[in-house]
């Protein structure tokens, strides 16, 4: 938060991590009266292809459309500016909202330039020049029949449809270049909004890698991603700050091109202590109370194995509610009215384990052949081992890769299924390690995961 409020921030997390939490979270933390939210989790109008300057026109129309919805609870924000700036916001209703007709668009330009006494004042005038109109028109009939009688060789004065006073229109300046300055515009909406009122800018990017576009393909993503989190224009801008929340997978294919040290940078992670005590909170929430802790599900006695259901979740709460979810549903089978034991315990990890989506969290790509390497056939590589840890020596030993081995290690390394770890084997070889808990324990109870 102290970071934020000086810089802009990239949140890095697992899926189920809690990435979108935290952002409401933060949210609610920097809400003020005079600060602007925007709040960015649709990127349909951005290309997949999109240059800096769409980035930026997008940006211009998120913070824009916030910023005058929020100036419509304000309108004395709007005074603060002088009139070249109020024109210039005319100039963002015309450009970046746009209005459902030439008469809406001009009401609100009219709105902006001209200050309440003036419309006023023309408003009374335009009403009353029709009553104004009538009685001159009259006054001329009856002067114009007056001075015929009197000089019949003068023709009748004939008022017709002439209006003496003319309606009064108050100037609008629309006349609005087309240069595509598109950075200039992201900063000059930015420099109008702080003028006018507001403290502080901050633009949340969310749930980018939810996009069906991309169909779960992390190359894909961080394509997409690599775009905003590289442009330094738009991380170190003084006039709003970003925070970015990206799933991890995605992030660490780009994180050579992001830097990440001219800004505020955090990886989102739990450790046991944490999971703890966000399963008491949980259920406390749902038990009204009568549940405090995540031993209170328990059976007593069974310490260790819920010390193992704590680590079989991946430093990840949503695979630990999955987890007890299983647990409690193994239960219920062998006694609905105990609380959850060793037993129950085995067979809901053993669910877990197999019936977990590995898609989810290690994805394929999306134009990938049926019979393509994918996370599945990795795993069925990496059960034939005889430890967590190996060599590529090893792997192939006892997997049978073949020469195709390397590709497999630098498959499994980029989309985080094993890891690269300082120790080294007999001979200096590189030795490496399966991250994922769930493929241990397959491993080591002969458990068989996918097809």
């Amino acid at each position: 938060m102290e970071g934020l409020r000086n810089t802009s921030a990239i949140v890095v997390g697992e899926r189920g991590t809690g990435k979108t939490a935290l952002s409401l979270d933060v949210s609610k933390e920097l809400a003020s009266e005079e600060a602007l939210l925007v709040r960015i989790e649709e990127f349909s109008a951005l290309g997949r292809d999109f240059a800096a300057e769409d980035l930026y026109h997008f940006l211009t129309q998120r913070i824009a459309a916030e910023y005058f919805l929020k100036a419509a609870d304000h309108p004395g924000w709007l005074w603060r500016l002088n009139k070249d700036e109020r024109v210039d916001l005319s100039l963002f209703l015309h450009r970046f909202l746009g209005a459902s007709s030439t008469r809406q668009l001009r009401e609100k330009i009219y709105k902006i330039q001209n200050k309440p006494l003036k419309r006023w004042a023309i408003n009374t005038y335009n009403f009353t020049r029709v009553v104004l109109n009538y009685g001159l028109k009259a006054a001329t009939k009856v002067a114009s029949d007056a001075l015929t009688k009197h000089f019949s060789s003068l023709p009748t004065i004939d008022s017709g449809d002439t209006e003496y006073f003319q309606r009064i229109e108050a100037e609008v300046d629309d006349s609005f270049t087309v240069e595509q300055r598109k950075y200039y515009y992201l900063e000059r909406i930015c420099t109008l909004a702080l003028k006018s009122g507001i403290s502080k800018i901050y633009v949340t990017i969310d749930k980018l890698d939810e996009d069906p576009r991309f169909e779960n393909d992390a190359e894909d993503i961080g394509e997409f991603l690599v775009k905003i989190a590289s442009d330094n224009k738009i991380l170190t801008a003084g006039f709003f700050h970003l925070l970015l929340f990206s799933w991890s997978t995605p992030f660490n294919l780009i994180k050579s091109n992001v830097r990440t040290q001219k800004i505020t940078f955090q990886t989102l992670d739990w450790e046991i202590d944490d999971l703890r005590r966000v399963a008491g909170k949980r259920l406390a929430s749902y038990s009204e109370r009568k549940l405090t802790s995540i031993k209170d599900i328990f059976q007593d006695g069974c310490d260790a194995e819920i010390e193992q259901v704590l680590q079989m979740c991946n430093r990840n709460p949503r695979d630990l509610w999955h987890i007890l979810d299983q647990c409690l549903k193994a239960q219920y089978k062998i006694d609905s009215k105990q609380k959850i034991g060793a037993e129950a315990i085995r067979g809901g990890i053993e669910a877990f384990v197999q019936g977990f989506n590995y898609y989810e969290y290690y994805p394929r790509k999306s134009n990938a052949r049926r019979n393509s390497m994918d996370v599945y056939a990795y795993i069925k590589h990496l059960l034939k081992l005889d430890g967590e840890r190996f060599t590529k020596d090893k792997l192939n030993t006892l997997a049978g890769t073949g020469s195709s081995t390397s590709n497999y290690v630098v498959a499994m390394e980029n989309m985080g299924l094993i890891r690269r770890i300082s120790e080294k084997a007999q001979g200096g070889a590189v030795v490496y390690e399966i991250r994922d808990p769930k493929v241990c324990y397959a491993m080591r109870h002969g458990m068989t995961i996918g097809d």
